[in-house]
């Protein structure tokens, strides 16, 4: 292991050079074969040090899904979104679901991406999210991964019946509609959503969930899982959303006027 001095020295100037804008956001930073040049050290053990010390504060990404992308500065601005439009349900052409958000903002500019993935999962598994009247009907998996400026901000799975998604025509990620929310898919397929129950906490990430979303696992986040139920009262689709704490602030206004 490097002397202390020596890769905490490091350490110190790439964060100095980071927060002085040396790279943008979303930029990869030289290479350790550059970095070592640069520093002077004939040896590897304290630039990987150094960065692995980043990476866990967050001024780094070390990003899994994307390895030959290299290390790049992480995005830690954060967004603004109103927190009403994410604990109430989409009623009429005008509101909005966390999902439609989003969508919105990968349509206005290119700080924003996402991946989508579709997996099948047996009932068993997400029995205690959709109920048990699923019996052994497999349900489709949704994956949401939105990355800002090419780091990971949201993770996103949303989970009904297969049969329910057939009738509404989810297939496969290329049948996704940018803005058309999860309630909007549910009509297609012939079931009327009659209310949402959600609940939001914040806590740490496990270890999968932070390896997703390329953070440290010192960060917490703010997790957001949704039910839609029918008018029969029952569950036929639900969503867990994963974003990370420090990249995000909500906002609400209340009228106070308003008849009780």
């Amino acid at each position: 292991m490097p002397p202390p001095s020596i890769w905490r020295d490091i350490a110190a100037d790439l964060r100095r050079r980071v927060e002085a804008g040396e790279w943008a956001v979303g930029e990869r930073i030289p290479s350790v074969r550059e970095l070592m040049a640069q520093y002077e050290t004939p040896t590897q053990g304290a630039l990987v040090r150094a960065i692995s010390t980043l990476a866990n504060e967050g001024v780094l990404l070390t990003d899994p899904h994307a390895p030959r992308r290299g290390v790049r500065v992480r995005a830690r601005m954060k967004l603004s979104r109103p927190i009403d439009q994410h604990f109430a349900a989409a009623t009429t052409p005008k509101d909005r679901t966390l999902e439609q958000i989003h969508s919105d903002d990968l349509d206005n500019g290119d700080d924003f991406d996402v991946d989508i993935s579709y997996d099948r999962a047996p009932a068993a598994d997400v029995a205690d999210l959709l109920g048990a009247e699923l019996g052994d009907e497999p349900v489709l998996v949704r994956t949401f991964r939105y990355l800002l400026k090419g780091t990971p901000h949201q993770l996103v799975r949303s989970r009904m019946s297969d049969k329910v998604a057939q009738r509404a025509g989810l297939r496969s990620p290329d049948d996704e509609v940018s803005g058309k929310s999860t309630e909007t898919w549910l009509r297609d397929a012939g079931i009327e959503p009659h209310h949402i129950s959600m609940t939001v906490e914040s806590r740490l990430p496990t270890a999968d969930e932070a390896a997703e979303l390329a953070m440290p696992t010192a960060l917490p986040v703010m997790v957001r899982k949704r039910t839609v139920i029918d008018k029969d009262g029952a569950a036929v689709e639900a969503s867990t959303s994963l974003v990370v704490a420090d990249q995000i602030i909500y906002t609400a206004e209340f009228d106070l006027e308003a008849p009780c």
